[in-house]
Parts: C-alpha cells; sequence; structure tokens
C-alpha cells in the first residue's frame, strides 16, 4: 500500500513538472501531433519513471535496513538499559541496607559513648564523695588521735584492761545495761500511767452509770409518786363507783319489788293468774304499761260519757 502510494505521488509529479514545462504555442502554430510520437514519449516518460521508482524502492529497502538495525540496536541499548538498572536498583538497595546499618552502629556507638559518659561521671562523683570520705576520715583521724593516745595510756597504766576494745566493750556493755535500766523504767512508769488512766477512766465510767441509776431511780420514785397518786384517785372512784352501784343496786332491789307487787296487784284485780315469774321485769312492765294504757282508754270513755249526759261540750 505505501508502494502505491508513492508510486502515484511519483506520476502525479512528473506530469505536473512535464506539463508546467512544456511550452505552448497558439492554436494557429500549434504542430500536428503523432500519435505514435505520443506513445513513445509516453514510454519514455514511464521508463523514467520506472527507473524513478527502482531509485526510490532501493532507498526505501537502504533506510528499512537502516532503520531495522537502528531498532535492533535500540532494543540493545533498552535490554542493556533494563538490566544496568535492575543492576542499579539492586546497588542503590545494597548502598541503602548500608547507610542504614552503618547509621544503627552509628547510633549505637553514640549511645554507647553516652552511655559510658554517663559512667564516667557517676565513677568521677564516686571518687569525689570517696575523697570528701577520706579527707574527712582523715580529719577525724587527726581529731581523735589524742583519745587513742589517752586509751592505750589507760591500757598500758592499768591492769584491768588488756586492750583497747576491751575498753569500748565495757563501755558497751554498761551503756546497753543503763539503756536496759532506762527502758525498764519508761515501761514501768508507762504502765503506772497506764493504770492510772485506766482507773481513772473507769472511775468516769463508774460515776456515770451510778450517776445514771440516781436518775433513773429519781424518775422511777417520780413515777411511784405519781401511780401512788393515781391509785388513791382511782380507790376514791372505785369507792364512789360501788357506793352508786350498791344505792343504784338497791334502787334496782325496790323498784323490781314495786314493779312486782303492782304487777301482782293488777292480776289479782283482773282476776288473772300471774304467768310471768318474778325475776322478767321486762315482761312485768310490759303488762303493767298495756293496763295504764286500758286505764287511760277506760278513764277518757268514762270522761267522755259524763259530758255526754251533762250536755258539756266535748
Amino acid at each position: 500500500m505505501f508502494h502505491v502510494s508513492l508510486f502515484v505521488t511519483i506520476i502525479n509529479y512528473i506530469f505536473v513538472t512535464l506539463k508546467n514545462n512544456v511550452r505552448k504555442y497558439p492554436e494557429w502554430d500549434k504542430a500536428r501531433v503523432c500519435p505514435a510520437t505520443d506513445v513513445i514519449r509516453a514510454r519514455r516518460e514511464l521508463t523514467q519513471v520506472e527507473e524513478i521508482l527502482k531509485e526510490k524502492r532501493a532507498e526505501q529497502e537502504i533506510k528499512r535496513k537502516y532503520m531495522d538495525e537502528q531498532w535492533e540496536e535500540a532494543r540493545k541499548q533498552q535490554l542493556q538499559l533494563r538490566q544496568s538498572f535492575v543492576k542499579f536498583n539492586t546497588l542503590v538497595k545494597e548502598n541503602v541496607e548500608k547507610r542504614e546499618r552503618a547509621e544503627q552502629k552509628i547510633k549505637e556507638e553514640n549511645e554507647r559513648q553516652e552511655k559510658y559518659k554517663q559512667e564516667i561521671e557517676e565513677l568521677e562523683q564516686k571518687l569525689r564523695y570517696m575523697r570528701d570520705v577520706r579527707d574527712k576520715m582523715q580529719r577525724y583521724v587527726g581529731e581523735y588521735r589524742k583519745y587513742q593516745n589517752y586509751l592505750d595510756r589507760v591500757v598500758n597504766e592499768t591492769n584491768e584492761f588488756q586492750s583497747i576494745n576491751e575498753i569500748f566493750n565495757r563501755y558497751e556493755t554498761l551503756v546497753e545495761a543503763r539503756q536496759a535500766l532506762s527502758d525498764h523504767q519508761d515501761r514501768n512508769l508507762q504502765m503506772l500511767e497506764d493504770k492510772g488512766t485506766e482507773i481513772h477512766h473507769l472511775t468516769e465510767v463508774k460515776t456515770q452509770v451510778l450517776m445514771g441509776l440516781n436518775n433513773k431511780l429519781a424518775q422511777l420514785q417520780a413515777r411511784y409518786d405519781r401511780a401512788k397518786a393515781q391509785e388513791l384517785k382511782w380507790e376514791t372512784i372505785v369507792s364512789k363507783i360501788k357506793e352508786t352501784a350498791a344505792t343504784k343496786n338497791l334502787e334496782l332491789t325496790q323498784v323490781k319489788a314495786c314493779c312486782w307487787n303492782i304487777y301482782q296487784q293488777i292480776c289479782k284485780r283482773k282476776e288473772i293468774p300471774v304467768k310471768v315469774s318474778s325475776e322478767d321485769v321486762e315482761q312485768q312492765l310490759i303488762h303493767i304499761k298495756r293496763t295504764i294504757l286500758e286505764l287511760k282508754r277506760i278513764i277518757k270513755t268514762v270522761k267522755k260519757k259524763v259530758r255526754e249526759e251533762k250536755g258539756l261540750p266535748q
């Protein structure tokens, strides 16, 4: 397809060139062209075009080979670059790892140096402290040298002690004995104080208990007096109630006797037998009431008749 397009382009170019180079004559001065001449000229032009086309094809083939070589060279360079990139990437990774290890070692070394510096400072402080202690002990030795000389003289002049350590032991024994006696005395004094405090506390407690009992006794005495007064009051009331009850009982007995007598009189006057018991006062009163009502009706009837007989208005 590419060769056909190139061929068409070349033909058009040749045709345009020939057309521009041909001189145009007036129609009246134009020579008559023979068809054979046109054919020959066309064949000549076609031959020229084919030669040009061959040259272009050869040139195109050369260019294609050159381009293939260039592409092959480019692929080789690409492969080399890719391999170089892989190697470079590996190298970079190794360098990064080496750098990280180196940085870690540097960091550890710095930490170790810092630790050593701190230890050196601590040791220097301890050394200064020990030097101060040494100087202080030397001053103490110088100050107490006279006491050692005195103790040596005591050991030499007396036969009681064999060495200074025995003096110190005797002194420590006496100090311990004095401390023990002092502690024993303090314990006894504390015990006495505790007992005194306990006795005082018990005295206060018993006093409070006694006061409470006295208050309670006074309250009970007051309650007893009030109860005694209430007892006298209620005894008086009971006596009055008994007297009233006796009076009422006597009155009740008299009323019962009267009711019984009236009931008997009514039964006797009516000439009816006594049917109610002497103890059944209620029935007796009912019968008496009925009799009284009957008497009232009788009296009313009698009064009415008397008025009628006398001609009095009712």
